[in-house]
């Protein structure tokens, strides 16, 4: 097995079959699995548009030569294959099963690009292009890194062109409301499960969050009230109480889009963090600096403060990679991490980590959590109010002041507290989900996409490696929230603002003339796509939060003072990042190696100041190469420790029942019948032998093919193995690798 299915279909062999035949025995073998003809599962609202049968779904990593047959369909949400076949997951458990899209499916919005294969040759194919002749093999490239090919060489022609133009069509929309989201019709099925997590769309979310938080001198604005201030900015947001929402409508023309200073969070010792844009460069720039206005609004800000400290101004365009940088980085990683085939592949291994380098993503990664961590001290630390400056506040500043409160604020780290943040910090504040996702392909918006909101999941995930025990959620958890956000279906990834959101609404309600609007979803109501069963892979075992029940007398609810790190500082994002010569880079590693020391491991609830030089960051392999099979180890990796960490905790909570028992004299059926929430439990662990079982690639991809090239002993491996980069490069440059 390799790839995602087992190899039924040897290309060698079938050349010599008739297609009818082989039409035939499908059509047999799909009425004795289905009891019907192959056809894909529809969702209420979901149209084929064209299908193709007796096509081959190959397998990427093995250069076409084997495949599975079935049928090609092209609907208004997906590119679905359906094969009578069984999957290539037997032991169907150990995957993450999705109820909107099976295991052959693929979202019209996470495809990337479309290729033809003809003759060893591949030419990519322009959005929305029609092929007149035969296409050969299609090859579709994904925005998960996935590379999914199919053969049409049994496929009638008609049959073959009109599916192929379906793609071509619908998974590059021109506009938003051509998105499937607009389509979808639950009806009375419609199953919500989102109470838990606010979407900041009504005034008792943002009270709430007032609440909970306890910040002296703010209040909640309705200045935006039906979006008459600003087009970007939410109806309701908080502000300083000094400032009236007639204040707020004065300066908001004086700023970039109209968005006046908003409060994000504020710290128990009265500062706060406050994003602000730019002036506008013209002639209103020069009148409101000269009535002193743009000093007004920050000693608003500032008096906010119970010592009334000055705010320090922290310019996120100086020390911050820009989106175009990003998305330069992302193209990169995203070519390491899709190797057309074996031979490309061992050919980048051979050069892995300079490679990866090359890459410029983890420097990304580590300018993010320098200046998220330089922040955090400035508030916790040195007391001090930060207003994050960037041009027009809707990128980089949902990055750090997201990553400064899952820093310092511990709620934040808690499944519906991560959920919340990212609702009220990126989704109605206003990130451009829609142009850097790349959602409509629109010729003036080619240059928007960037993955800003990967980096920052990128981000925790780094956070979740050096303080496992500080999470609720698990990698998994983040993974399936960057795979949701390119299914077109969740409301929260489709909008570049509250008020888009709402436009969209009111032009679908005139367009269908019935007076009722669409019912758009929310991705947080996660029943829409995982059984009770697969959620529990959120859940994260070793969290401190879920420990405390087994050890009440651990000292995890005091506080604890976690030190700021020493490379905490800021600086210009250039400066940091320029190329240093190969003996330079030797001896840094080398001081890396010496100065390198181990994250503080604060309380679950306590303050977290990570590592954020190289030899603390690590590649998200989980996310990146979970396509791979040369990369997946079986019976190793985090998916083996996931595990027996689950197990661990679960027995835990059946011995903590079975004391309860036996100090009431009194079995709680209540309690007993509670599970633990773990994914696997300790009496019956599935059935299976994780050393056998589990792929370091859990739960995305099956085991590989046993008959593979060993990675033992190969750069990659030593990566796999948590080695760290920076201890590599030395290495790296001494043998010439560069």
């Amino acid at each position: 097995m390799s790839g995602g299915f087992k190899s039924y279909v040897n290309m060698n062999e079938v050349e010599k079959t008739e297609p009818e035949v082989q039409k035939k025995d499908v059509k047999k073998i799909a009425n004795e699995v289905f009891g019907g003809p192959l056809e894909p599962k529809l969702l209420p609202g979901e149209l084929v548009i064209a299908e193709g049968h007796n096509v081959l779904k190959f397998d990427s990593t093995d250069d076409f030569n084997h495949g599975i047959s079935g049928a090609l369909f092209c609907t208004n949400f997906k590119i679905s294959f359906v094969t009578a076949n069984r999957s290539s997951y037997d032991l169907g458990e150990l995957r993450q099963r999705n109820q909107l899209l099976s295991e052959h499916d693929i979202a019209l919005t996470c495809v990337e690009a479309i290729y033809q294969v003809w003759n060893g040759k591949k030419k990519r194919l322009p959005p929305g292009s029609n092929i007149q002749g035969r296409v050969g093999i299609l090859e579709i490239h994904c925005k998960d890194f996935r590379i999914l090919p199919f053969s049409f060489k049994f496929t009638p022609k008609e049959a073959e062109r009109n599916v192929v133009n379906a793609i071509l069509h619908h998974a590059f929309p021109t506009s938003l409301d051509l998105l499937f989201a607009f389509e979808y019709n639950p009806g009375k099925n419609l199953r919500i499960g989102i109470a838990d997590t606010p979407e900041f769309r009504a005034v008792k979310d943002w009270e709430r969050e007032l609440s909970r938080v306890h910040p002296a001198g703010w209040r909640v604005s309705f200045a935006n009230t039906n979006f008459k201030m600003s087009d970007t900015l939410p109806e309701q947001f908080i502000v300083p109480s000094s400032l009236s929402d007639h204040d707020l409508n004065n300066s908001s023309p004086h700023f970039v889009d109209g968005r006046v200073p908003l409060w994000s969070w504020s710290h128990p010792n009265g500062s706060s963090l406050v994003r602000m844009v730019e002036l506008r460069s013209d002639t209103t720039q020069t009148q409101y600096l000269e009535r002193g206005g743009l000093d007004s609004m920050l000693r608003a800000i500032e008096s906010t403060h119970p010592e009334k400290t000055k705010a320090s101004v922290i310019d996120l365009g100086r020390l911050c990679p820009s989106p175009k940088y990003i998305q330069q980085a992302y193209y990169k990683l995203r070519d390491l991490c899709m190797p057309a085939g074996a031979e490309d592949f061992w050919a980048a291994d051979q050069k892995w980590y300079s490679l990866l380098d090359g890459t410029k993503w983890l420097q990304c990664v580590s300018a993010c959590l320098s200046v998220s961590s330089a922040v955090a001290e400035r508030i916790a630390g040195s007391r001090q109010t930060v207003v994050l400056r960037e041009y027009d506040g809707r990128d980089l500043s949902c990055v750090v002041s997201s990553l400064v409160q899952v820093i310092l604020d511990c709620h934040t780290r808690t499944l519906v507290g991560f959920q919340s943040l990212v609702q009220r910090e990126w989704v109605v504040s206003g990130h451009r989900f829609t142009d850097r996702l790349h959602h409509v392909h629109a010729k003036d918006k080619e240059n928007e996409e960037s993955p800003v909101f990967l980096l920052f999941l990128d981000c925790v995930w780094q956070l979740l490696q050096q303080f496992p025990s500080c999470f609720e959620f698990t990698e998994t958890y983040l993974t399936t929230l960057w795979d949701s956000a390119r299914v077109p279906l969740f409301a929260t990834f489709l909008f570049n603002s509250e008020r888009d959101r709402y436009v969209a609404c009111m032009d679908a309600k005139r367009d269908k003339n019935d007076n009722t609007s669409p019912t758009l979803m929310s991705v947080w109501d996660w029943s829409l796509q995982f059984s009770d069963q697969d959620r529990l892979l959120f859940n994260n075992p070793l969290y401190g939060g879920k420990l405390a029940e087994y050890f009440p007398e651990h000292p995890s609810n005091g506080p604890t003072v976690v030190p700021p790190n020493p490379t905490n500082t800021l600086g210009s994002f250039k400066s940091r990042n320029k190329w240093k010569s190969k003996k330079k880079q030797k001896q840094a590693g080398a001081s890396a190696q010496v100065s390198f020391t181990a994250p503080s491991t604060p309380t679950y609830n306590g303050p977290l100041f990570p590592i954020n030089i190289g030899a603390g960051l690590k590649l998200w392999t989980q996310c990146y190469m979970r396509w791979i099979p040369w990369a997946h180890t079986v019976g190793g990796g985090p998916p083996s420790e996931y595990f027996h960490q689950c197990l661990l905790v679960d027995e835990l909570h059946i011995l903590n029942m079975k004391i309860h028992d036996l100090e009431t004299s009194k079995p709680d059926e209540h309690n007993t019948s509670q599970d633990s929430g773990m994914f696997f439990t300790f009496e019956s662990p599935r059935g299976f032998d994780a050393n056998d079982s589990l792929t370091s690639a859990f739960p995305y991809s099956p085991i590989g093919s046993m008959d593979r090239k060993s990675i033992v002993g190969t750069p990659l491996f030593s990566f796999l193995r948590r080695m760290s980069v920076s201890s590599y490069n030395g290495a790296a440059a001494a043998n010439g690798d560069d």
